[in-house]
């Protein structure tokens, strides 16, 4: 997985940069096409359940691109991987897949009746800057210098030996992701065990406020 990379995408910084730029590459490429107009992109993050984030298991990321997206909104509403593709099955004309599926409403909150113009151009990653992938050249101005992965190829791959990669669930993701914790956190960083059960649904501002000065130390 790592050590036999291609074009020195070998390790996990890289790994993941090179897979969020081919997903905006995807969408660049339509969205400058003659299917920009007509064309919904849904991306979500695949088995969400069996790596969620350090504060709410519940949270997953998911993209929506295309021109019947809202701009510039904020919709506080609760959407799941189902409403997603329940959204997709109702796009498409589709009939529900499932009885799960079939009792979820759509995320028509995200989407306008009217189309909007957009656009989306990807940009580079730059720790991808650190393989040998043939990339674009840089932007006259721009910064030569790219930050460097933490870890070499050598270091993930004696760390994850033993481990099955060749299917998602056969991945021993509690081990995994501790792993990935020692690996990309400062040492001696503990790894959290337990929740707070803080409700991050009130005084959002105040806390992204002291989320920011916590990060800019």
């Amino acid at each position: 997985l790592f050590k036999d990379a291609i074009d020195g995408v070998n390790t996990v910084e890289t790994q993941i940069a090179d897979n969020d730029y081919a997903v905006g590459l995807l969408v660049e490429k339509v969205a400058h096409s003659k299917y920009a107009n007509s064309t919904l992109i849904f991306v979500i993050e695949d088995d969400s359940q069996n790596g969620p984030d350090h504060v709410d298991a519940h949270r997953s990321i998911a993209f929506i691109a295309g021109p019947w997206v809202k701009q510039h909104a904020l919709i506080t509403k609760r959407f799941n991987t189902v409403t997603l593709l329940r959204t997709m099955e109702e796009v498409l004309g589709l009939k529900p897949l499932g009885l799960y599926d079939a009792v979820q409403p759509g995320m028509a909150e995200v989407f306008s009746t009217r189309p909007q113009a957009w656009s989306f151009s990807a940009g580079v990653p730059a720790v991808l800057r650190s393989s040998q992938l043939p990339l674009p050249a840089l932007a006259p101005g721009a910064p030569a210098a790219s930050p460097s992965p933490r870890h070499d190829a050598t270091y993930w791959a004696d760390h994850t030996r033993g481990f099955d990669f060749s299917a998602e669930d056969k991945l021993d993701s509690a081990s995994f992701n501790l792993i990935l914790w020692n690996g990309l956190k400062d040492e001696g960083q503990a790894y959290p065990e337990d929740r707070d059960g803080r409700d991050l649904r009130h005084n959002r501002r105040t806390l992204l406020q002291e989320f920011n000065r916590q990060s800019t130390r």
